[in-house]
């Protein structure tokens, strides 16, 4: 399944879109990371985005590319994907959707789970007073590849 069923330009259109709506001016370099990311498909790295990044403007730096990830981090354009022993991937799908974690190879697929009920056991768990803002789902086991 591809990783968001808007199209790259949709995408691009969006997250410019949003960057003007949280005060982020568009630096060419913060332009050309955001159709990187509009086109990511799976779970890229820093270190991928940068790579990418650098096919359009060769003389960038790692640092502009790291600063520029994790302001769009802070407004809730993108998202970290953790995932132990890995690298910290960035989230680039739009969509509501959960992932499942290969324990074999460590690839990550997004999955759509049909509904997810969660419920609180307050006898167990003292969260008086949170406010909670969105659930993940982290799947792990072994792909089809692995098992």
């Amino acid at each position: 399944m591809p990783p968001s069923s808007s199209p790259p330009a949709r995408r691009y259109a969006n997250l410019r879109a949003d960057c003007a709506e949280r005060g982020l001016r568009l630096t060419p370099q913060r332009e050309v990371l955001l159709r990187v990311l509009s086109e990511a498909t799976g779970h890229p790295t820093a270190d991928d985005l940068v790579r990418q990044v650098r096919e359009v403007l060769p003389t960038v730096s790692h640092a502009t590319v790291y600063r520029n990830l994790q302001e769009l981090v802070r407004k809730g354009l993108i998202r970290t994907l953790d995932v132990a022993g890995t690298a910290v991937q960035f989230e680039v799908n739009p969509d509501e959707h959960h992932h499942f974690v290969c324990r074999g190879c460590g690839q990550v697929w997004d999955i759509y789970l049909a509904s997810v009920d969660v419920r609180v056991n307050r006898r167990r768990t003292d969260i008086g007073g949170f406010q909670v803002d969105r659930r993940e789902v982290q799947l792990h086991g072994l792909c089809a590849t692995c098992r």
